[in-house]
């Protein structure tokens, strides 16, 4: 369910009308969550996700009160082309792991992305794996939401199909990630320590990972 509110004049504010913004925003109830918290990601915008026993009725004014950030952290996401179908992809695009610009003509983005992973990612991250010597039984791409991988107890490898949005190193990081989990199925110690190995500046780059959703487009989802 899609709510929204209105606030006072904003730099989101519609121009042509004079009229305060609507702050668009769905609610999540979790059965896990112990408070409420505020999560904005460029496919699901604004997230408000509380608690089974919290009134929904309290909600606006919580959305309210946090409108500076609010409006700020959408900034990061809001398309820089909308049409009635949604975001815009452009007529090319520079990808940072291939390191250069592919066209994106096509009805289907989605399509056209996997198809330029499975032509650049997968050879990229058998080129890392022959460098570790830890080899899985396969790479596969896929179009997860919230995973930029897994690792399947039969030893196969998903990667994300935005990690050609990614920068090679953090693309690396990703796939040392779910290498390392060929021996350790868990992030025990030992896992930690394998990573560690294998990349002395893992915990810099995990802490890097958390933000790059950012770099990747909205159309892209």
């Amino acid at each position: 369910m899609v709510n929204t509110i209105p606030g006072v004049f904003s730099p989101l504010d519609d121009f042509t009308t004079g009229k305060p913004a609507q702050i668009e925003y769905s609610v999540r109830v979790s059965p896990r969550a112990k408070r409420v918290t505020l999560k904005i990601s460029p496919p699901d915008g604004l997230v408000v996700v509380i608690p089974r026993a919290f009134k929904k009725d309290k909600v606006p004014a919580i959305v309210e009160d946090r409108r500076h950030w609010i409006e700020r952290a959408l900034s990061k996401v809001l398309p820089a082309g909308i049409s009635k179908e949604g975001a815009l992809p452009p007529g090319s695009f520079f990808f940072a792991l291939p390191g250069k610009s592919f066209g994106l003509a096509g009805d289907d983005i989605l399509l056209h992305l996997r198809a330029l992973a499975e032509d650049h990612l997968v050879p990229w991250a058998w080129k890392v794996a022959n460098e570790t010597g830890l080899r899985p039984e396969r790479f596969s791409i896929r179009n997860q939401k919230s995973l930029w991988g897994s690792c399947s107890s039969k030893n196969r490898i998903n990667l994300n199909q935005k990690l050609l949005f990614l920068e090679p190193h953090l693309v690396r990081y990703v796939v040392l990630h779910e290498l390392c989990h060929l021996e350790h199925r868990n992030h025990s110690a030992r896992f930690w320590t394998s990573l560690r190995d294998l990349d002395p500046f893992c915990c810099a780059h995990r802490r890097e990972l958390r933000a790059a959703q950012w770099a990747v487009p909205s159309w892209a989802y």
